[in-house]
């Protein structure tokens, strides 16, 4: 199993534990369409999978897992946002990637659907990296969309579903509470630290009932984490 599909198994089996734990249905619709997000990426994943293991022979199928698959992930978070483009929306990511355009584009896997795009760059200088958004503030063209290799970094190419949606930010802005001030729903960071921000807004901003759940979630978390590392 890959990497990327146990990230979004991980994922997702916390997210329905959060769902079912929750009694306030503003959050439970929130976490179930960040999860079904991932469901879809999940989906599509398996299938890739699936078909490369038909086309496998039985020579190769037993051929050890690539070594850039072993690596962690580490999040990509620093992005500057180019919106002044009438078709497309750019991500340029610059920072300590100016010799990326060396790295075979095999290395670069990218999944792009109307709201929501993950790109992973594999060993890259010994790492692995991950760029993605799972809550785009508009609709993109998922077929049009790519990622390019530059002399400076990588360029993600979003392409707008309509020219003249306007973007002030790369996520849409939503209420997590239905009221206050509008949040991000979700960092474009790794979806557990992601899944982590989250929980701490609901805490601090839910009633006793909440608070009261996610801190016997939090614990339950530890006492288990505790339990396997005897």
């Amino acid at each position: 199993m890959s990497s990327i599909i146990e990230m979004y198994k991980l994922d997702i089996a916390d997210l329905e534990n959060l769902i079912s734990q929750s009694k306030r249905s503003n959050i439970q619709r929130q976490l179930t369409e960040y999860k079904n997000n991932l469901q879809k990426l999940l989906n599509d994943e398996e299938k890739k999978l699936t078909a490369s293991k038909e086309q496998t022979t039985d020579d190769k199928k037993n051929e050890p897992i690539k070594e850039e698959f072993k690596l962690p992930f580490t999040a990509i978070s620093n992005y500057a946002l180019d919106t002044s483009n009438e078709n497309f929306i750019k991500l340029y990511v610059t920072s300590g990637f100016s010799e990326i355009k060396s790295l075979p584009s095999s290395n670069i896997k990218s999944k792009f659907t109307k709201n929501t795009f993950d790109v992973c760059v594999l060993n890259f200088k010994g790492k692995n990296y991950r760029f993605n958004c799972f809550n785009l503030n508009k609709e993109i063209i998922p077929e049009d969309s790519y990622v390019k290799q530059t002399n400076s970094g990588l360029i993600v190419y979003l392409k707008k579903q309509n020219k003249s949606d306007m973007w002030d930010s790369l996520e849409k802005k939503k209420n997590l509470f239905g009221s206050g001030d509008d949040e991000n729903k979700f960092k474009n960071k790794d979806p557990n630290e992601s899944l982590m921000d989250m929980m701490r807004d609901m805490y601090q901003n839910g009633d006793p009932e909440m608070k009261k759940m996610i801190a016997e979630a939090w614990t339950k978390s530890r006492e288990e984490t505790e339990k396997k590392g005897k």
